[in-house]
Parts: C-alpha cells; sequence; structure tokens
C-alpha cells in the first residue's frame, strides 16, 4: 500500500510543481515599437486573454477553453521613441507588420519557457516528497513538462481572437469602452484632419486680407495677436491647427483657459510635444480636466506660462489667472463652495497687483463673478459653447472648444465645430487696448468654416476712462 502510494504521490506532486513554477516564472518582457509588455499565465478556471493597461485598467476576453489565465500587459512607453515614430510619420502598415513579428517571437520565447518550467516544475514537485531516485526525479519532470505542454497546445489550438469583439472591461476602461475601438479610427482621422485643417488656415488667411483691405480702421502703432483656445481634451487635430494660424497670420501668444488634457494623466503629456515647437509663449490656466500629473508635465515645456493664481506679465501683456480649484486633485467635479474660495482669492490678487491686468484668464466663467469691470478681457471656457458679450464694462469671450469636445469627436455622428477666437491688440502709451476680435468655427463633418470680426469702440473708451 506504501510503494502504490508512493507512485500516484509522483504524478500529483510533478503537476503541482509544474503548476506552481509556471505561475510564479512563466513570464516574458517584450517591445512593439515603444510599447514595453510583457507576457504571462497563470492557473485559472476559466480561460481568458487579459490585456491590462496602466492606469485605465483591463480588457478581457474568453479566448480558450484551456483553464488557463493569459496576460499581457503595458509595462512602460518609450516617449522619445513615440514621438519619432510620429514625427517620421511610419506607415499603419508597417507598425502592424513589425508588432506581429515581435509578437510572434516572444510568444515562441514563451512557450519553450514555460515548457522548460514545466520539466523543472515537476522534478522539483517529486523532490519536495523526498524522492531522490534520479528516474523519478526524471519522471517526475517528464511529467510536468508534458501537462504544461498540453495545456499549451490546447490554448493555441482553441484560442479565438475574435472574442474580443464583445470583450469585459474593469477599472476606467469600463466607463470607456469606445477607447478600444478608437486607437485605428484616431490613426486615420488624425492625419485627415490635420491636412483639411492646415489648408483651411491658408485659405482663411486670404480672405482675411482682404477683411483688412476693407475695414477703415488704421492699425496701431504696435499690434499684437493672441490666439484664443480652450477646452482642446487631448485632440492633436486642434494643435495642426494651431500650429498653422500661429505661422501663418503671425499670431505672438496663445491662451489656453484649460482642459487641455481629457483625462489628466501622464501619457496624455506627448501632446505636449505639439505646444513646444509652436515657437510663441503658451499661457494656460488648468482647468477641471487637468491634474497635478498633468501641470507638472506642463511646467516642463520651456514656452509653457502657467497661471495657478495671480498676476502675469507677458510681452507687456499683463494677463491674470487662477486654475480651476479641481485642478488640485483627480476629480472633475467641485462644488460651488469651492468655486467661491478660488474667485475670492482670484479677486485679492488682481486687487493686491501694481498695476491692473489687461486680460483675465479662467477656465469656469463663474470663477469671474465679482470682477465685471475690474478686467476689461475675460477670457474662459469649459462650457463647450462659443459666446462674446458684454458684461457691464467688461467683455466676456468663451472659445467654446478648440478640440471639438475632445478626441471622441473624432468617432462622434454629432457636428462639434472646432471654435477658436483671435484677438488683435494695439500697444501705444495710452496702454493695451482690444481692436477686434476674428471669431474662426470650424465644422468637423462639412470640412467648413465661417469667421466673424466684431470691432469694440464703446470698449476703447472705458479702458481709456481707466
Amino acid at each position: 500500500m506504501k510503494k502504490y502510494l508512493h507512485y500516484v504521490s509522483i504524478p500529483l506532486f510533478a503537476i503541482i510543481g509544474a503548476i506552481i513554477f509556471v505561475n510564479l516564472f512563466a513570464q516574458v518582457d517584450f517591445k512593439l515599437q515603444a510599447l514595453q509588455a510583457r507576457i504571462s499565465v497563470q492557473a485559472s478556471t476559466k480561460g481568458y486573454t487579459v490585456l491590462q493597461i496602466s492606469p485605465f485598467g483591463e480588457v478581457m476576453a474568453r479566448t480558450h477553453k484551456t483553464p488557463l489565465r493569459v496576460n499581457i500587459s503595458l509595462e512602460n512607453i518609450d516617449m522619445e521613441l513615440l514621438g519619432d515614430l510620429l514625427e517620421t510619420g511610419t506607415e499603419q502598415d508597417k507598425i502592424v507588420t513589425d508588432a506581429n513579428d515581435a509578437l510572434a517571437a516572444a510568444i515562441r520565447k514563451f512557450i519553450i519557457l514555460t515548457a522548460a518550467l514545466g520539466f523543472a516544475g515537476g522534478l522539483f514537485g517529486v523532490f519536495v516528497i523526498g524522492t531522490r531516485n534520479l528516474k523519478e526525479l526524471i519522471l517526475g519532470g517528464i511529467i510536468g513538462f508534458a501537462i504544461v505542454s498540453l495545456l499549451m497546445l490546447g490554448t493555441y489550438r482553441t484560442f479565438d481572437i475574435d472574442q474580443f469583439q464583445s470583450p469585459e472591461y474593469n477599472g476606467v476602461l469600463k466607463a470607456a469602452p469606445w477607447m478600444i475601438g478608437l486607437a485605428e479610427e484616431a490613426f486615420n482621422t488624425v492625419n485627415t484632419w490635420g491636412k483639411q485643417m492646415r489648408g483651411i488656415a491658408i485659405n482663411m488667411n486670404g480672405l482675411f486680407q482682404r477683411v483688412e483691405s476693407l475695414q477703415a480702421m488704421a492699425p496701431g502703432e504696435g499690434e499684437f495677436k493672441i490666439l484664443h483656445v480652450s477646452d482642446i481634451h487631448n485632440n492633436p487635430a486642434s494643435l495642426e491647427f494651431i500650429d498653422q494660424m500661429v505661422r501663418t497670420f503671425g499670431i505672438d501668444m496663445v491662451i489656453d483657459t484649460g482642459d487641455l488634457s481629457d483625462f489628466g494623466t501622464p501619457l496624455e503629456a506627448s501632446l505636449f510635444e505639439g505646444i513646444r515647437k509652436l515657437g510663441v509663449p503658451y499661457v494656460i490656466v488648468p482647468g477641471n480636466h487637468e491634474t497635478p500629473a498633468i501641470i507638472q508635465e506642463m511646467k516642463q515645456l520651456p514656452n509653457v506660462l502657467l497661471i495657478e493664481n495671480g498676476v502675469l506679465d507677458v510681452r507687456g501683456i499683463r494677463i491674470a489667472g487662477i486654475a480651476d480649484p479641481a485642478s488640485d486633485s483627480l476629480e472633475y467635479k467641485v462644488n460651488m463652495e469651492e468655486l467661491k474660495e478660488s474667485a475670492q482669492i482670484l479677486e485679492g490678487s488682481i486687487k493686491g497687483a501694481e498695476k491692473k491686468p489687461d486680460l483675465l484668464a479662467i477656465h469656469n466663467v463663474k470663477l469671474a463673478e465679482k470682477l465685471t469691470g475690474q478686467v476689461p478681457v475675460i477670457l474662459s471656457g469649459h462650457d463647450h459653447r462659443f459666446k462674446i458679450n458684454f458684461r457691464g464694462d467688461s467683455l466676456f469671450i468663451d472659445a467654446g472648444t478648440s478640440g471639438a469636445s475632445g478626441i471622441g469627436a473624432l468617432q462622434t455622428d454629432r457636428d462639434i465645430p472646432y471654435s477658436f477666437v483671435l484677438l488683435h491688440f494695439d500697444r501705444s502709451a495710452a496702454g493695451v487696448r482690444l481692436k477686434y476680435t476674428d471669431t474662426i468655427t470650424i465644422s468637423g463633418k462639412q470640412s467648413g468654416y465661417s469667421l466673424e470680426r466684431k470691432i469694440y469702440p464703446q470698449l476703447y473708451e472705458t479702458v481709456s476712462e481707466k
């Protein structure tokens, strides 16, 4: 009886040892272009393949019939290499081919590793029960090897990648499953939009020149052009247009009233490379979709001037501003008490400044409700609806959404326009004066655009009186 139990325990402990070794050590790191990834496997009750995308969560599907869980995790992103790929415009087909080759090589390496771990684990399992007989140890290794090999073969033979057409989501991705299908669509759409928007900017320049020749107002002694943008929400097509606007119209400064990012993660900082290349000051007040991490990334750019609270002098233009209180955390929403507190801090900063500011830049217009008349021009965003109106002696300008509500707009059926406001100032001994504004809206679906020029003689009088 004792001998019988001994021979029964050999295969049992060989299988247990093989499973333990595979669970602990079966992992292979590999690179897919700029992405550093890892493949691993674990014993499981169901045959799932899990894509782990930190910090967003997991995408999983029941792809095979064997009791193994296959994990593919994103470990790191080489931002410098990613930037090079975007810069050189590597073709999508080549990226896919190279990725498939790298993944196939990783899988071959992984299969060899798991088979070896099966043998080592089986040998170790038999060793644990006290057996020192060489033949029994080798038998345990063979059993472990055979079990792991059968499981891997079964996984391969029953694997169905089409199951990812209806996957399960965990983490942040559970609330935004559209992100998975968006990648390929955005890849093509952004390139198309970039070309269209560059063409639109060139066409508008010719139209503006004709408008200039018709308007009676003589140019000031020192014209200064500011492009007001807001709520880009991580849409790279918007940066393409801003770049062309800066070069085509000779813009001196860009003022962004917040929500440049969408989720506020460091991964979105790749968009900032387009800002660095603008070559002009990029003044921004953080919006409610910014986070401490994304603000830290902004501070690394030499041409970005961040206003979190106070008055900043940029090329002779005094700009007041304050960050949205939500930007101090990972939450997108704030209550009225927090807004009122920030508004009081901002009011104190303006009253304590040596000279009154020429502009106020805020994300949420509620922060400026008590500042009417204290600053002649107030720029804001947040509600994604463009508008220009007077409130008392102050001109309120909301740029709307310069990113058409974000990268999600690239796949929506709604026609959400991109909107921008170009402000023309005169700088003279009398001070800084707003001459007129050009409002630019671009249709996402119809590829058309419109512009509207408004002149503000009453604002000149208000400014001169002050």
